[in-house]
């Protein structure tokens, strides 16, 4: 799948500004971003919903413009909204869309017994669509995908308003699609949910592509290798920060004035200056955490604002 130049523009609103990106064969692409950041823009435009006002795209070589109908046969889209026939089942939902895609007859109904088991779903089978829960009816639109295996699987915010337990067995599913050969996208503004699954992470911001690669290389892209978080039992002196900054690295103190977070290049080598600093300058020192950058540290880096603070 790969888009050149692709914008849409609302009114005067740009949604997405030039967009060009590639995704490979076989992966799983996360575009993460806020909402607003452009994210359904795009997937609408690859499932041939929306129409770019200019640029193109195509889906396994397929433009999605010219050639609508060929796209939509090859591929799956979960939307961000679960959709269904409201006084249907949920097996008879599957079913139909089963039909709709000529899965084979003999073999479809252990698909979707399976899929909608491995789901948690399995009890529900007979629930009307509209009494579903938000978790269950977000399932239910993972699971049309799940029994497709499409070419090219799309995932609009797959585990919104799912519970963690539920969230892990979508992800684990999602994998499972990859590995069976789909090729798969998924756009959200979780965290774990693109750390858990990307191959590569598009990073999306006000329409435009910020940032794309795999996680340990956007994660080494941030000046400083390790985050070392101190709790102190007293509020840090305004002096130690300063001095510890004159160590190397970047030092903030957090909202709480007795903690402070510093990204710094090897952790082994700063936390013992820091230490000394502490001591000389009397404040002592409760606690110490080294964690690696995480994707919201990476969002901030390349956008210069936090992913939590967004819309």
């Amino acid at each position: 799948m790969e888009t050149l130049n692709l914008a849409k523009r609302y009114g005067k609103t740009d949604a997405l500004r030039g967009l060009n990106f590639t995704v490979n064969e076989g992966e799983i692409m996360v575009i993460l971003g806020p909402n607003g950041s452009g994210k359904t823009t795009l997937l609408m435009i690859l499932c041939t919903i929306l129409k770019p006002t200019s640029g193109t795209a195509k889906v396994v070589g397929i433009d999605v413009v010219e050639e609508g109908t060929k796209v939509r046969e090859v591929m799956g889209i979960a939307f961000q909204e679960a959709r269904g026939f409201w006084r249907h089942k949920p097996s008879s939902i599957l079913r139909f869309h089963a039909s709709m895609f000529d899965i084979d007859p003999a073999k479809r109904q252990d698909l979707i017994e399976r899929t909608m088991k491995d789901l948690e779903l399995w009890e529900s089978r007979d629930k009307m669509f509209m009494h579903l829960s938000g978790g269950q009816a977000k399932r239910l639109e993972t699971a049309k995908v799940l029994i497709q295996q499409p070419k090219l699987a799309i995932f609009d915010e797959p585990t919104s308003q799912v519970d963690l337990r539920g969230k892990r067995k979508i992800w684990d599913k999602i994998r499972e699609l990859r590995d069976q050969g789909s090729t798969i996208i998924v756009a959200t503004n979780e965290v774990r949910e693109a750390e858990y699954l990307a191959d590569r992470v598009t990073i999306l911001h006000e329409g435009n592509r910020v940032v794309c690669d795999t996680i340990p290389k956007l994660k080494d892209a941030i000046a400083g290798g390790d985050i070392v978080e101190v709790d102190f039992e007293d509020p840090v002196p305004e002096k130690l920060v300063q001095d510890l900054n004159g160590l190397g690295g970047e030092v903030s103190l957090l909202p709480e004035s007795n903690q402070l977070r510093a990204k710094v290049s090897k952790a082994e080598d700063w936390v013992p200056r820091m230490t000394s600093a502490s001591y000389v300058a009397g404040a002592k020192i409760a606690s110490i955490r080294i964690t690696e950058p995480s994707l919201d540290d990476v969002f901030l880096h390349f956008t210069g604002k936090a992913l939590a603070d967004q819309p």
